[in-house]
């Protein structure tokens, strides 16, 4: 199977957890490693090497300048160009017929060999449903009511039919669209789903569990999954810590975070640690958190806005 990371050098550690959690629970299947960088260290890039290698896998890196692209930067969103460079994958990689994409904020708890079996003769992408309020979103960008609107964090392509399709150009045809400037809030994700509407295949979405879906609240759980979130929970393939305060941070509260660290421990960056979050608000904020989820943990009291395991 083909696998896609975007970064830039300082994610790299975070592609490598991604990439030891993949590698532990897929120990059947053989990975080539698309890596599209817009700068990394030589350092990096030889520990990635060998870690790589010491699975037995394969690592392919391509350095890309975002100044080079076709991209209107200003349309990217708040993530910037990386999760756009994807977009590019049938022209960098034009004898691979499908690829995997994945955020580097991913864990894979399971087997990915669902997704490697998908029919995709019909389709040019899979994805996961995105969360609840993605109804919001389907109008703003003029989708029907009943339209699918999935989370790009986790993308099966199949770049045979994007070849075929000219999927890329009618990517960026719409991407650079002044009359859409103002339509386009999360970048990349956005254009996917409207240029490839009727041309997505909508996987389980035990492939792309946001960490959120853990909240005590539970707002951010799609309805139709609402029912049987438990057993989802309970069979997250990939959990996706979507949440901009990520597990590798002293300040993060969700409990499967300890994913995170297992799989970092078996990376040439096992000693690295990260500091809090740019949404640290001190010691004592962080405190009446924890407290707030103690209480809600033991039902003495009820916080909405706590994780439950």
């Amino acid at each position: 199977m083909h696998l896609l990371f975007v970064t830039n050098d300082a994610y790299v550690p975070h592609v490598a957890t991604t990439l030891a959690s993949i590698f532990d629970n897929n120990k059947d299947m053989n990975f080539l490693i698309h890596v599209i960088a817009t700068d990394i260290s030589e350092t990096n890039n030889e520990k990635l090497n060998n870690f790589v290698g010491r699975y037995g896998h394969e690592l392919d890196v391509k350095i890309l300048d975002g100044r080079d692209l076709d991209i209107d930067l200003s349309v990217c969103g708040k993530w910037g160009i990386f999760p756009s460079l994807k977009l590019y994958a049938a022209d960098l990689y034009p004898n691979v017929d499908k690829i995997l994409y994945v955020d580097a904020d991913m864990i894979c708890l399971g087997s990915l060999k669902y997704i490697e079996q998908l029919d995709m003769s019909n389709y040019w992408i899979a994805m996961a449903t995105d969360e609840q309020g993605a109804e919001e979103h389907k109008k703003r960008l003029g989708l029907i009511h009943n339209a699918f609107y999935g989370c790009a964090g986790l993308v099966w392509f199949n770049l045979d039919n994007w070849r075929k399709s000219n999927v890329r150009e009618k990517c960026f045809l719409y991407f650079n669209s002044p009359a859409n400037k103002n339509i386009i809030k999360f970048g990349e994700q956005d254009v996917l789903n409207k240029v490839c509407q009727g041309f997505i295949c909508e996987l389980p979405i035990i492939f792309n569990m946001f960490s959120f879906y853990w909240l005590h609240h539970g707002r951010n759980i799609p309805l139709r999954y609402k029912h049987d979130i438990a057993a989802y929970k309970n069979n997250a393939v990939i959990i996706h810590y979507i949440d901009s305060c990520k597990p590798w941070f002293k300040d993060c509260l969700f409990p499967l975070k300890s994913y995170y660290w297992k799989y970092h421990a078996m990376t040439p960056w096992r000693k690295d640690r990260y500091g809090y979050s740019p949404q640290y608000q001190g010691c004592v904020s962080l405190f009446k958190n924890k407290v707030k989820t103690f209480l809600n943990k033991c039902c003495l009291k009820e916080y909405e806005n706590v994780y439950e395991k």
